[in-house]
């Protein structure tokens, strides 16, 4: 069977362009083409519809969609939407595609889908297939049942659809324990150089080349429990990791066929063991491997010790994203469910200021239902005190799926503009920006929180700025 993966492009009202390779639709290739299916990959983001007017941007998008459909003639096409920033646009993908081509099924998945596939398969007759979670297994069990018994894609675990006129799901068994055993990522189907942007205002200490950064994926999942977080509906509650030796093969294909110098680790928990995280930095130092990498995701502050610090930077990290959420003790512990005591989050920053070349931000929420001015208070003061490169300062989103929302609409703090009965359609909580706020803290008036917000604002931009300014002034002086 052919097989045409789309990946969507990036929202409109994102203004950083900056792009890289797709990692959920190339793995997803990758399993096709290892059982058999010829597979093609179509990224909208390569074709860069931002650069077109507003008014012709999708019109662009479709014609090379109906292009490639007809080019390779499709017996199945999955569309990834993984934020529900992209549903809208997906949707009308689907609508238009079905118009042009009625016979060819179309599934979706992502962490969106996965959350909203009763509403999704309700009220989208243009959408045939929803992929619950993880999706390499599922996506080949697809392309087996359409291209031998269709009836067969019924009975595949972690699939919903439609069964006479209504949404079923199959419930998902297991998740893939050995990730070992998943292809490799097709990324013999894209050219890297269609992913290469201006990278000239990168943190670049090592002075090595970059063209873009390559995502790294060495695990899957998450074990704590963060009230504001849904991703285990995604990839389930246990952590899993590859090999040492798995990873490294992706990331020598990247530094050796095509030169390629920088990486970004996307796990949820890049150092949750140690003794892997220590592995995979040893490995790449004994290897001579000599690049640069990132953790844009955050890693688990308390992970964090001397022994691994060190590791990190000797292997090539040179930003680090701390993930420390809140300044208070009570809304970080007892409220978000972090466990992450304060010291330790002291303790963590001053390690990385042992390592003079390493950027380093730091990840906080602000807006909670229990927040009060004196737990944002706490805050401000904590990333005052920490003084790191780069705060960023998230209003709090309460994701459906997630023991958040279900205090938030079961108390009434939700703002007038969310509507329970619309969020599947919605791109809601992915236009969040500073100055947007989703819910109204019990002891607070929305007047007192956007207040807060300018002040931190008001502290946090020149910070950064003075901040970048101070570490250029510093590579010119090395």
């Amino acid at each position: 069977m052919n097989v045409l993966l789309i990946n969507p492009p990036t929202s409109d009202n994102i203004s950083n362009k900056e792009f890289m390779l797709p990692p959920s639709i190339l793995y997803l290739a990758g399993s096709l083409k290892a059982a058999g299916h010829s597979t093609s990959i179509l990224d909208l983001n390569v074709h860069k519809p931002w650069l077109k007017e507003a008014d012709e941007q999708h019109s662009y998008c479709l014609g090379l969609i109906e292009k490639e459909m007809s080019r390779c003639a499709p017996g199945l096409v999955g569309i990834g939407c993984c934020f529900s920033g992209h549903f809208p646009l997906v949707w009308s993908y689907t609508k238009s595609m079905k118009t042009k081509f009625p016979n060819i099924p179309i599934a979706i998945g992502g962490i969106h889908p996965t959350l909203f596939y009763n509403d999704i398969l309700t009220n989208c007759p243009s959408i045939d297939y929803v992929g619950l979670g993880e999706g390499e297994k599922t996506i080949v069990a697809l392309a087996d049942a359409l291209e031998k018994n269709p009836s067969q894609a019924a009975t595949i675990p972690g699939l919903a659809f439609r069964h006479e006129g209504k949404a079923v799901s199959n419930e998902r068994g297991t998740y893939i324990e050995n990730l070992d055993e998943i292809p490799f990522p097709a990324y013999d189907l894209v050219n890297f150089k269609d992913y290469f942007h201006d990278t000239s205002g990168w943190w670049n200490p090592r002075g090595l080349p970059i063209n873009a950064t390559v995502p790294i994926l060495s695990s899957r999942s998450c074990p704590f429990l963060c009230n504001f977080c849904s991703m285990f509906k995604v990839m389930g509650r246990g952590w899993r990791y590859r090999s040492v030796d798995h990873v490294l093969k992706e990331i020598e294909y990247f530094y050796h066929v095509h030169n390629h110098r920088h990486f970004s680790f996307i796990d949820d928990n890049l150092t949750l063991k140690k003794s892997h995280i220590l592995e995979l930095c040893n490995q790449i130092v004994k290897r001579n491997l000599v690049f640069q990498f990132e953790t844009p995701n955050g890693i688990a502050t308390s992970t964090l010790d001397e022994e691994v610090m060190d590791a990190l930077v000797e292997a090539g990290m040179t930003r680090v994203s701390l993930a420390i959420e809140s300044g208070s003790d009570e809304i970080r512990n007892k409220i978000m469910k972090k466990h992450l005591p304060r010291q330790k989050i002291y303790n963590a920053v001053n390690l990385t200021k042992k390592h003079k070349k390493l950027y380093v931000r730091a990840f906080f929420i602000i807006g909670m239902p229990e927040e009060t001015k004196e737990t944002l208070t706490e805050t401000y003061d904590m990333i005052k005190d920490l003084d790191v490169d780069q705060p960023i300062v998230f209003n709090v989103m309460p994701f459906p799926g997630t023991a958040l929302f279900d205090q938030c609409f079961r108390d009434g703090l939700l703002l007038n503009h969310i509507e329970k009965s619309s969020i599947w359609k919605m791109d809601t909580f992915y236009l969040a920006g500073n100055k947007n706020f989703f819910i109204k803290p019990y002891k607070m008036t929305m007047e007192e929180l956007l207040e807060f917000r300018e002040k931190m604002d008001a502290y946090i931009e020149p910070m950064t700025k003075r901040k970048r300014t101070e570490r250029k002034m510093s590579h010119y002086a090395d």
